[in-house]
């Protein structure tokens, strides 16, 4: 009679825990700023440099701690030399803005858990890594004009005898990672406060990467726009510009461009019933788990009874 009470004992519990992290259907936006991190800059957050950001997310949770979400935000990234302390820097006197439009695909993993329909537990930080793809355009401000900087060509990209130095694409890839804190503040809406850095797989965000081109050479072959825009000291100096060569350094080449989200997110939990469209979240408890009945269910039980 033990074991046959153990039995059942334990054949009860094991449907409690497996039925426990039902799935659901979680959809969201977010408001916050974009920032940048590279070779204009060397912290992470600039608050003057810091521009709107927006975006909207659909998550699946697969579990009360895990989910993968499918976001797109946009924002606008920036920088200048002119907001630096270092001389060196000051004297470069390069700058550039950019608008950013990101889809990413995340996994989301809570700690230690967000249970929306338990509202004694509901604050949760999570962390995220992922996979996006983004566009960007880099443009810097001259003489009363903005110049796109890729078509330029400013670090002599397409000259024929510099083939090394093709142009850098607008599209390309970037590992989104971030924390964040969580709260249900219903069995229905959910409120989070989240960052997330980008490491990108480029280096131009910014349109500074690599070394200085020969003056003669890039006027010659892409412009007199290309060279003022890619050498500015004589707008620092109040004369003509520093003559540089291939030797001399633009940028960091070793170390690719970053950007930032930080932001609030408000997000509505979609669960239901199965004549709702969505699938039904079960409330933990102990003993053997029980699926909900619908008000319809509960009718037809009643009238069979």
């Amino acid at each position: 009679m033990r074991k046959f009470t153990l039995l059942v004992l334990i054949c009860c519990s094991i449907p409690a825990f497996a039925q426990r992290p039902i799935s659901w259907v979680e959809i969201g936006l977010m408001a916050g700023v974009s920032n940048y991190y590279g070779d204009l800059t060397h912290d992470f957050v600039v608050p003057r440099t810091s521009h709107p950001a927006f975006g909207g997310f659909i998550k699946y949770n697969m579990t009360y701690k895990s989910g993968i979400k499918l976001s797109i935000n946009h924002g606008t990234i920036s920088a200048a030399d002119s907001n630096s302390n270092r001389s060196n820097l000051l004297l470069r006197n390069l700058s550039f803005s950019s608008p950013v439009t990101e889809v990413a695909l995340t996994f989301e993993y809570a700690f230690p858990g967000l249970y929306p329909d338990n509202l004694k537990r509901p604050l949760s930080p999570y962390a995220y890594v992922g996979l996006a793809g983004f566009h960007f355009n880099p443009e810097a401000f001259y003489e009363g004009e903005w110049y796109e900087l890729q078509p330029i060509g400013t670090e002599g990209q397409d000259i024929n005898e510099l083939d090394f130095r093709e142009p850098y694409d607008l599209y390309d890839l970037a590992i989104p990672f971030g924390i964040g804190v969580k709260w249900a503040f219903t069995e229905r809406w959910n409120l989070a406060l989240e960052y997330g850095a980008r490491w990108t797989f480029t280096d131009y965000l910014d349109d500074v990467s690599r070394t200085y081109v020969d003056r003669n050479l890039l006027i010659e072959f892409n412009g007199i726009d290309a060279y003022n825009l890619a050498n500015r000291t004589g707008e620092y100096l109040g004369g003509e510009p520093i003559e540089y060569d291939f030797n001399d350094f633009r940028g960091d080449p070793t170390n690719n461009d970053w950007y930032m989200f930080l932001g609030f997110t408000i997000s509505r939990n979609f669960i239901g019933g199965a004549e709702e469209g969505f699938l039904t979240l079960e409330k933990p408890g102990l003993g053997c788990f029980q699926p909900k009945k619908s008000k319809k269910q509960k009718k037809n039980y009643h009238t069979t009874k």
